[in-house]
């Protein structure tokens, strides 16, 4: 309802305030470098302006129809930004070369948002609208977590969103969605008190994974999951150990459940209200897509290799050794405490911590899984180490208060894991 509502909206002014913004385009290109040389600062220009000629497509009377098909106008001989500028600047020697096209396999939830930001804004005020909102969001999360846990707990999400690349994020429509539903889940997660046994946590998943789907067109999803899930692994830490396995599958399979049966659903609803040759075209046209961009030779090595070569650049690693630096200095103050070698440090945390770990590998497990998308989007699929990131610091974090660091919640400074202090006053 919300997209046939937002199709229903006059795109005249949408598309004058487009107009406007021609020279951004015109002057960034398709995939523009803000830190030239740097993969991590590239702007996907050519998602951006597909958003915004859906966005502005006129529509064809039917918002049911429009809100199903999400059509837009291109031109023969140009690129997508030129093609975005030349309809909204109703270039008339070009007419007969522009056709109308269709990307019906996604929601585009978006345009919900987009459309009417349109009304009042041209692109160049969105992109300081959404650093606005970003660096709110941001900033509200920090204080929870600091106000809830401490202030070392802020620490990995400020790596986190490092390595997303802050100075990107705003100028991107297509990178932004995801990373609003993660950080807005996040804090809803932090904000709401409920039992860790809840069933409220089920659907709360369950709606980030719909949200997502709703939302992206596959950039990097798995933040939607990892940062709230991260998250939900603080509040359950005194919880039975088997108890916190169970329940953090459940919410991971909620999360995907929502994600691939709110995608499956828009080519239900495509098939059933208008085309019935959907799945066929959708299924082709990935087909080709493999064929004509991804070298058969991939594998799902070969495309988290090069994920990572992302991140392989000096300033990442340097900041990679100084985290393990830091990691290496929790973990001998937890020897220290406890006594005993390092490697036996080592082995008694990990069944305590071992859910961060996890958490931490699921970006590698996602990347190689969707080897194709991943080996054709890696300069920006990349983003989905950020989660990696954000578990793996939040361990640190939790061992370093739990060896004496001053823990926020009136725990005691010894390392016991707070688990097997639980499990202990239950045998009691």
């Amino acid at each position: 309802m919300l997209m046939v509502f937002a199709y229903m909206l006059p795109t005249a002014r949408m598309k004058s305030h487009v107009a406007e913004s021609d020279d951004v385009f015109n002057y960034e290109g398709i995939y523009p470098q803000v830190m030239n040389g740097l993969k991590s600062s590239q702007l996907d220009n050519y998602t951006d302006t597909l958003m915004y000629a859906t966005a502005i497509h006129p529509g064809s009377g039917n918002a049911l129809r429009d809100a199903l098909y999400n059509k837009r106008y291109e031109y023969q001989t140009d690129n997508m930004a030129q093609s975005l500028n030349d309809y909204a600047n109703d270039v008339v020697s070009k007419e007969s070369l522009r056709y109308e096209c269709s990307y019906a396999r996604y929601w585009h939830g978006y345009l919900i948002v987009l459309k009417p930001l349109l009304f009042f804004l041209n692109v160049s005020e969105i992109r300081l609208f959404f650093l606005l909102t970003q660096t709110f969001l941001v900033t509200w999360l920090l204080f929870l977590i600091m106000q809830k846990y401490g202030i070392i707990y802020t620490i990995p999400v400020l790596m986190a969103v490092l390595l997303l690349n802050p100075v990107v994020m705003p100028l991107s429509l297509q990178f932004s969605w995801v990373y609003y539903i993660a950080l807005a889940g996040s804090i809803i997660l932090l904000t709401v008190k409920r039992d860790p046994e809840s069933e409220w946590y089920l659907y709360f998943f369950m709606a980030l994974g719909m949200l997502t789907s709703y939302f992206d067109l596959l950039t990097y999803p798995l933040i939607t999951l990892g940062f709230p899930l991260v998250l939900y692994l603080l509040e359950n830490r005194k919880s039975l150990r088997i108890k916190r396995i169970l329940r953090t599958a459940a919410v991971c399979m909620a999360w995907l459940a929502g994600y691939v049966a709110m995608w499956c659903s828009k080519w239900v609803l495509t098939y059933v209200c208008c085309d019935k040759g959907i799945f066929r075209n959708v299924l082709a046209e990935r087909d080709s897509m493999k064929t004509k961009w991804s070298p058969a030779a991939t594998t799902p090595w070969t495309s988290v290799c090069k994920a990572l070569s992302v991140v392989s650049n000096k300033v990442y690693l340097m900041w990679f050794i100084l985290s393990l630096g830091i990691f290496a200095a929790a973990l001998v103050r937890r020897r220290q405490k406890t006594g005993g070698r390092l490697i036996g440090t080592v082995i008694r945390a990990l069944p305590d911590y071992g859910l961060y770990i996890i958490v931490a590998l699921l970006p590698l497990i996602w990347l190689g899984v969707m080897m194709n998308h991943t080996y054709l989007n890696y300069w920006y699929g990349y983003r989905a180490l950020s989660v990696t990131v954000l578990s793996a610091g939040m361990m640190a974090a939790d061992i370093w208060t739990a060896c004496g660091g001053a823990p926020p919640d009136g725990r005691s400074n010894k390392c016991d894991s707070h688990i097997d202090k639980q499990e202990k006053l239950v045998i009691k």
